[in-house]
């Protein structure tokens, strides 16, 4: 076997391994091992009550059922388990036209699960087997395996993401439908509609046709869902800023929280440290270093890392997001691992750490946590969790702003902006 296709195995292997021996303790009712493992991957309940897997699976199905029966889920939803009002895209709410049940969950959740197991297979192959072992870590992370117990639809999006970064290698037909699969993306979770920036890498024309049609689209969704869409909106939830969470809001959250700031003080802060991190991975993104690094990349390994970059700032400065969406770092670790190993710029070779260290950082998190209580008493677990969280927000913003350096190198190295590029500097270098 080629080793490079050897290497590519490694990652979904792992995963699907370590999938079959968590639903064995599951199906086989050992329940107290099953928690165990998953408190030290770094999912832990806390106070709460135990759930059954694939609780994310049925935020929607349990929706799909009410609706059913007339109510609206937008105001209460007491189909799901924990009452939990839906907050989604309406689109997932065309699975009304199956007649849905209780029973669904189970199936559809293992569904999910193995769509986004197979869809690892999709990554660029590693070069090595060290690079393979750290795509597998990644796979294997707290953020990753958090999303699978829960079989959230951010393993869709993730599937639907893989396919379009893959097919946008190929030509003609398939790359119309990985566009396809990164609008349908976008209409099922808002953010990924940013992916339509990977266009760029078209001709002119058919850059423009693919925005033209992406807006008839979205223009058309909003039209027909204007009424729930507005509500759905209204309803995404905040939680804490010093938990599993992580976006753009939870510095300036919790510092006005830590400080008692006054309350539009956490604007101030979120607004100066997004233009910050924006503008200086603009800066980084136009020198000619990281257009020479980009080029140590294939054309596989450059797609992924435009998907994945997008996706994460998407999320980031959109919204505050639950950790496992972290699992679209992923999607950027074959590149991340080139970069970090082939390129002479020292933030590549520290992107790679703290890509893996935020994919693994509520493990890390509750180690140490526990450490301090132990070592030290209680007292330390209130100072344990402010330090964690410090370096948790540093590694989120210091990644943030290499994902959008890698956006920028890669829109203007893309074809059309090219193109665009140098039409302007012909027009106005053009003698009166």
């Amino acid at each position: 076997m080629n080793k490079k296709v050897l290497w590519k195995t490694i990652p979904p292997l792992s995963a699907a391994i370590a999938f079959l021996i968590m639903s064995a303790l599951y199906c086989l009712n050992l329940i107290t091992p099953y928690r165990l493992i998953l408190k030290a991957w770094g999912i832990d309940w806390g106070a709460e009550p135990f759930s059954p897997p694939f609780l994310d699976t049925d935020t929607i199905l349990s929706a799909v059922r009410c609706m059913s029966k007339g109510v609206d889920v937008y105001v209460s939803n007491p189909c799901d388990p924990r009452g939990r009002v839906y907050d989604y895209s309406p689109l997932w709410l065309l699975l009304g036209a199956f007649p849905a049940t209780g029973w669904w969950r189970m199936p559809i959740g293992l569904g999910i699960d193995l769509a986004y197991i197979s869809s690892l297979f999709l990554l660029p192959a590693a070069h090595t087997k060290r690079g393979a072992i750290l795509i597998a870590a990644g796979v294997l992370s707290s953020a990753s395996v958090f999303a699978v117990e829960r079989g959230n639809n951010d393993l869709v999006l993730f599937v639907l993401v893989a396919g379009c970064a893959a097919l946008l290698c190929r030509s003609g037909l398939l790359r119309a439908i990985g566009y396809s699969l990164a609008l349908l993306a976008g209409l099922l979770k808002y953010y990924p509609l940013a992916l339509m920036l990977m266009a760029t890498r078209e001709r002119i024309k058919a850059m423009l046709s693919i925005w033209v049609l992406a807006a008839c689209a979205v223009i058309l969704f909003i039209e027909i869902t204007r009424h729930d869409l507005a509500r759905a909106l209204t309803l995404i939830p905040q939680g804490s800023y010093f938990e599993d969470m992580f976006g753009a809001i939870n510095v300036g959250g919790g510092l006005t929280k830590l400080i008692g700031l006054p309350p539009f003080s956490a604007k101030i802060i979120e607004y100066a440290m997004t233009i910050g991190a924006l503008s200086f991975g603009f800066a980084l993104g136009r020198q000619q270093s990281s257009r020479t690094a980009m080029a140590l990349l294939g054309e596989n390994e450059k797609s992924f890392l435009l998907a994945g970059a997008i996706m994460m700032a998407g999320c980031f400065f959109t919204a505050q997001n639950i950790g496992y969406r972290a699992v679209h770092i992923v999607l950027v670790l074959p590149a991340l691992i080139v970069l970090s190993s082939e390129s002479r710029l020292p933030r590549f070779r520290y992107a790679l750490p703290v890509a893996l260290a935020l994919l693994w950082s509520q493990g890390w998190r509750d180690i140490v946590h526990q450490v301090a209580v132990y070592g030290i008493g209680k007292q330390a677990d209130y100072i344990g969790k402010i330090v964690t969280w410090g370096i948790r927000e540093a590694m989120w913003w210091f990644l943030i702003t290499i994902f959008v350096s890698c956006i920028v190198t890669l829109v203007l190295e893309a074809a059309s902006t090219k193109t665009l590029l140098a039409h302007c500097k012909a027009k106005t270098c053009k003698p009166a």
